[in-house]
């Protein structure tokens, strides 16, 4: 499969992907941060974030030809998801530290994306 301009490139956001688990890891592991649910928020959206990417990846990777709609579809899709999952995590009680977490896990994956094209 040819690269195309604008396409997303797995190998990148892989790359990234590990980059970023990295970073985490480590701030993990050298800082404390006393807000409960902030790892637990950066978790959760870091798996939403991979499975969707996959799929993502996987539908470009089986209908190439039609790779602008279905990154479109697909970032509607994320949004819609991760919108779910953080509104079931606050109705089910998690308070603000997992919001921030979530957020900047999910922008972070965000960037990710961007720069994988």
């Amino acid at each position: 499969m040819k690269d195309s301009e604008g396409l997303l490139r797995p190998k990148k956001y892989y790359l990234g992907f590990v980059i970023l688990l990295l970073i985490f890891g480590s701030w993990f592991q050298f800082y404390e941060v006393g807000v409960p649910g902030f790892w637990k928020g950066i978790v959760i959206s870091l798996i939403v974030s991979l499975f969707i990417s996959n799929f993502r990846f996987y539908l470009l990777w089986k209908h190439s030809k039609e790779g602008f709609l279905f990154q479109f579809g697909t970032t509607v899709l994320s949004f819609f998801i991760h919108l779910a999952v953080l509104v079931l995590f606050i109705w089910r009680g998690e308070r603000e530290g997992f919001v921030i977490g979530f957020f900047i896990a999910h922008f972070a994956n965000l960037l990710i994306l961007v720069f994988a094209r």
